[in-house]
């Protein structure tokens, strides 16, 4: 809980430092804001997933020329990681999509 809430005072430092510099308002940026950090969230669960995938484990071994094995708890526990990245992103989008429709 202390990172996420370190993560919104973070958000709302850059959106008000944003809508004083750029002129627009503060939710618009707040908005955007989230709408980067959102995109960003489900590319990492994306790149979690991806990497816990069979051929991309073999394709590593090929060519690092070590060989990498996973157990199934591994990759279970890097698919609970990816989808718990993919559904932060998920509810941050739903979030600045009110904020957006909120100030529309």
């Amino acid at each position: 809980m202390k990172g996420a809430g370190l993560v919104t005072v973070i958000d709302l430092g850059v959106a008000g430092l944003s809508s004083a510099v750029v002129a627009t308002g503060f939710v618009a940026a707040l908005g955007l804001v989230m709408l980067v950090e959102s995109a960003a969230l489900m590319l990492i669960g994306g790149a979690l997933s991806f990497g816990g995938q069979p051929g991309v484990r073999k394709l590593t071994g090929v060519l690092t020329g070590e060989k990498v094995e996973a157990s199934r708890s591994e990759l279970e526990s890097l698919d609970a990681k990816a989808a718990t990245f993919a559904l932060a992103g998920v509810l941050l989008f739903l979030e600045s999509l009110a904020l957006a429709a909120a100030t529309a």
